[in-house]
């Protein structure tokens, strides 16, 4: 019998949030997966983003640049990331997944000129 992800396997932030011009949604809000199993995660965009990352915060509160990617697919072992600006939205798919893939997976999307990070409370 498989085990059960010791923690919640892609803790996601699943708030709506506004940085200077852009709204973002992802989803699910938080998912639990048995060891092996597979899921994807999706962020959606209220314009069209020039670039993509995706990013992994451990439990240990390590922050991991996952990818970078304006448009396309990459792939990196078990994750893969696809960007579609046109369809403003991108993902990332995490397959056959370990009891270390437990945290917290997030987007984030730049759009327009490169700008200094906003801050929100």
């Amino acid at each position: 019998m498989k085990r059960l992800v010791d923690t919640v396997l892609g803790l996601l932030f699943a708030q709506v949030c506004c940085v200077r011009g852009m709204d973002v949604a992802q989803s699910p809000p938080a998912l639990s997966l048995q060891e092996g199993a597979s899921s994807t995660v999706w962020c959606n965009f209220s314009t069209f983003p020039n670039s993509v990352q995706w990013y992994f915060q451990n439990p240990g509160g390590r922050l991991i640049r996952l990818f970078y990617i304006p448009s396309g697919t990459k792939q990196e072992g078990r994750l893969n990331a696809t960007t579609v600006p046109a369809e403003r939205r991108s993902s990332l798919h995490i397959s056959s997944s370990r009891t270390t893939d437990s945290g917290i997976y997030f987007c984030a999307a730049q759009h327009g000129a490169p700008q200094a990070p906003a801050a929100s409370t």
